[in-house]
């Protein structure tokens, strides 16, 4: 490489990152100052009484106790889901074994709204399995009344994550040395003595990892709370937020409360990121010598394989399935029974006069696929240009690589908060609306297309690029043609999965948007509120082709990927 590429080479890579942190800190930093200085600002100038009011306040307290015993409870309840899961899958060969990991995906890629129609509509007082159990065991009234109450929220989350922990634990597990366990069988220990002496406490790093990651997300939850909470009682930080930003009109005392839920976010994933370290480095998952062919299930493996399988599926796809097949139904009259109609889907497209809110459905599916295309079409070049920089540069990648994660830490109302302060001061028509509602969309999106992108990034040798160089191209065409073909599948992923999170979006959207701005979940919401379930399944089953399709297509270019 002559002297002058070398010159253009560095210079190419050093403006690399300039662009991306602009936009970050325009994007993420400025709505969040707006945030958080409504708390410190009153109209007699810069202050922390009313911060201190508002901690003092037992209702406050109260919100802050439940929205941490929620947490832990929810997290305590999908481990003990996932955990017999990940046996299975690390220790046994069965033939249901795919089928599990392919449902353990489902929630991962389905909108938190999707999760709450699922449960009213499966798990709810008139729902499929209520109905189910009461044909079935000739009941009068139905035995599960779970709906809007402690259980509901404690259920919804433990579906909503479990897979997290049983793919984490289960990966961890697999790659573990077995050479302790071997031993201890040959001293004479029974499987059961070996577990709880042996593999249990060096399962406990990932295990701890895994449950971090879950409390987070269950902490964070909005939409779950507001919806199967039910009332005031079961009020968790984020819906105290939202609720004191929009329907109390006091920004400031929800800015206030801001300030805890950041904090205990931060926390979190500083934690969750130490003990992802640990893991890596760990001498046991590192130097593992376990030998990958699985000894076949017993019969009682067989046996708790089949009954997981089929407790996994009824869990899982009970409440997806029941979306698609009751937007599949409608009752002629009020007083006659439900059959097949496509009345939902008529309404949804304006084919027939719609009622009530499924009037804006179509205005909303409009704006879902617009705003979801293009917040996918800005996120990845500027999750390909982060990416760039964060492999190139010398000092600091790890500072860049943090700053470019740094919207998961907040939440995603809080993002919604921000954005909703910065609307009220500009007041500006619906196009400042809409503007906002993607520009809040793409901050939530970057670092999950960031963690698409950065790793397969980081797998193309960095000679490719100085052989090209040597050959006498240009940093911007070796750039063009030889780094952006080798990213291809990871840019398709992280754009289906940018348009995915766009088109689900809910609590941002909630929080930042007027009464005339309506995307998919939020007439969905509405639906909901107004128990049109039927209307709300037809729009949820438009989510859940998406979110099939984003899967299918994730999976597929995965073939394509660099390093794959």
């Amino acid at each position: 490489m002559s002297a002058t590429n070398n010159l253009q080479y560095r210079r190419f890579y050093r403006t690399m990152p300039i662009g991306p942190m602009a936009v970050l800190t325009l994007l993420f930093f400025v709505p969040l100052l707006f945030t958080l200085s409504s708390a410190f600002i009153t109209e007699e100038g810069f202050s922390l009484s009313h911060i201190f009011s508002v901690f003092s306040d037992p209702y406050t307290q109260k919100i802050m106790g439940f929205t941490l015993l929620q947490a832990a409870v929810s997290t305590l309840a999908s481990l003990l889901l996932a955990l017999p899961g990940a046996y299975l899958i690390a220790t046994y060969s069965f033939k249901g074994k795919r089928f599990i990991l392919a449902l353990s995906a489902i929630p991962f890629v389905i909108p938190s709204i999707l999760v709450v129609l699922g449960f009213v509509i499966f798990f709810g007082n008139n729902g499929f399995l209520n109905k189910i159990l009461m044909d079935v065991f000739n009941l009068q009234e139905p035995p599960l009344k779970i709906l809007y109450s402690f259980p509901a929220i404690i259920l919804a989350h433990t579906f909503y994550n479990f897979p997290i922990i049983m793919n984490l634990v289960s990966s961890y597990w697999e790659h573990m040395d077995d050479t302790c366990e071997s031993a201890s069988w040959t001293l004479g220990a029974n499987k059961i003595q070996t577990f709880f002496s042996i593999t249990l406490p060096r399962l406990i790093p990932a295990i701890v990892s895994a449950a971090s990651l879950v409390f987070l997300f269950c902490f964070n939850s909005f939409a779950i709370i507001l919806v199967l909470g039910g009332g005031p009682q079961f009020t968790t930080m984020e819906v105290e937020i939202y609720r004191q930003a929009r329907m109390m009109g006091d920004p400031s005392t929800a800015a206030a409360l801001s300030l805890f839920s950041i904090l205990v976010t931060s926390l979190l994933l500083i934690w969750y990121n130490t003990t992802q370290k640990k893991l890596a480095r760990s001498e046991t998952y590192r130097n593992a010598r376990r030998n990958t062919e699985k000894r076949p299930a017993s019969l009682a493996g067989r046996l708790l394989a089949l009954l997981y399988t089929i407790f996994s599926t009824i869990f899982v796809l009970g409440p997806i399935i029941s979306i698609v097949v009751r937007s599949f139904m409608a009752a002629p009259s009020r007083s006659a029974q439900e059959v097949f109609s496509l009345k939902w889907y008529r309404q949804l497209l304006a084919l027939e006069q719609a009622t009530g809110h499924m009037g804006s459905a179509l205005g909303a599916l409009t704006n879902s696929l617009l705003i979801g295309l293009t917040v996918a079409l800005i996120t990845v070049p500027f999750a390909v240009s982060l990416s760039v920089a964060i492999r190139r540069k010398q000092k600091g990648s790890s500072l860049l690589e943090l700053v470019g994660m740094l919207p998961m830490t907040v939440s995603s109302v809080i993002i919604g908060l921000g954005y909703y302060l910065i609307s009220s001061k500009l007041r500006g028509g619906m196009s400042l609306s809409y503007t906002l509602v993607v520009l809040a969309h793409l901050v939530i999106a970057i670092p999950f297309v960031l963690r698409t992108i950065l790793p397969e990034y980081r797998k193309i040798p960095l000679s490719y690029m100085h052989s090209s160089l040597t050959l006498g191209a240009g940093p911007l065409r070796t750039f063009l043609m030889v780094e952006i073909p080798l990213l291809r599948g990871a840019m398709l992923t992280g754009g289906i999965f940018a348009f995915a999170l766009s088109m689900g979006e809910f609590n941002a959207t909630l929080t930042l948007a007027n009464s005339s701005i309506v995307t998919l979940p939020i007439v969905m919401y509405r639906l909901i509120g107004s128990y049109n379930f039927q209307g709300a399944c037809a729009l949820g089953t438009i989510l859940i082709a998406v979110c099939v399709i984003v899967f299918l297509v994730s999976e597929m270019a995965k073939g394509g990927t660099y390093g794959r």
